[in-house]
């Protein structure tokens, strides 16, 4: 064996030893980056569930999509009854250009309801105040059709504070909620002096507290007046909310504002 062959050998265990330390490094490495990008991502949203009395709960598109399609035709039939043009069940969620129907989710979660009503043809906007599920629903939605990029909106903001929240609610059609008993108050005045009455509400698993008995069926009429605007605000500051149940399917419910005149042909017998 030549000197330079020895010294090959006599230099190779130091360097295999080298070569083996580095790669556990880098696992290592790995292992603690990994486990750090996880904690810095799931920390905001633990943190907001532990202090939010809004909590995450899925909801399944197939029946967010055939609760959207009812409120669609819900709303093409009261366009008939006040003479103005039908769309036909094909079309249903859209008038054309100007005139498509507006969804608002407060509190959007993961994204699925509205990236379903904005697939359907709705102008749909999400309010998340939970980072790590806006920015969750921000990224599906990037890998979505440019046209259901085009009608959806996800903004992270407090839906109480935030004045997209207050300008997308004075023109919706209808508004996605929970109906947790300890929000209610809040989100009864909320949608109560935004939305406009016949705007549609939609609630999963959680049933709002109506102003009247459930087996009345009888219409009731818009607030008119001084006292009974202050009637109106009491309800809202109980948490009661001024409208007809109308959908009852598969725990989603579709509840109705008042203000349409001879709704109770189609309401639900409760």
């Amino acid at each position: 064996m030549t000197p330079i062959q020895q010294q090959a050998t006599h230099a190779s265990p130091p360097q295999a030893h080298y070569n083996s330390q580095t790669k556990n490094n880098v696992a290592l490495g790995l292992i603690g980056g990994t486990f750090v990008g996880i904690m810095a991502f799931t920390t905001p949203f633990v943190a907001m569930q532990l202090r939010s009395a809004l909590p995450y709960m899925a909801t399944p598109r197939r029946k967010v999509e055939k609760a959207l399609k009812f409120a669609s035709l819900r709303l093409a039939s009261h366009e008939k009854s006040n003479g103005r043009s039908m769309r036909t069940q094909q079309n249903a969620t859209s008038m054309g250009k100007g005139n498509t129907l507006n969804f608002v989710d407060l509190g959007s979660g993961d994204g699925t309801t509205i990236l379903a009503a904005a697939s359907l043809g709705w102008n749909a906007t999400g309010l998340e105040l939970n980072p790590t599920l806006w920015f969750i629903s921000s990224m599906r939605r990037l890998f979505l059709p440019r046209t259901v990029r085009s009608k959806s909106q996800l903004v992270m903001g407090d839906m109480f504070e935030n004045p997209i929240a207050r300008e997308r609610l004075r023109s919706a059609d209808c508004v996605m909620i929970f109906g947790v008993k300890s929000l209610m108050p809040n989100i009864a005045d909320l949608v109560q002096r935004e939305c406009r009455p016949g705007c549609l509400l939609m609630s999963y698993r959680f049933r709002v507290p109506l102003l009247m008995s459930e087996h009345n069926t009888c219409a009731r009429k818009i607030d008119s007046n001084a006292n009974d605007r202050k009637k109106s605000s009491a309800n809202a500051a109980a948490g009661v909310v001024n409208a007809s149940l109308i959908y009852d399917e598969e725990e989603m419910h579709i509840y109705e504002l008042d203000g349409f005149d001879g709704r109770g042909d189609d309401k639900l017998e409760r």
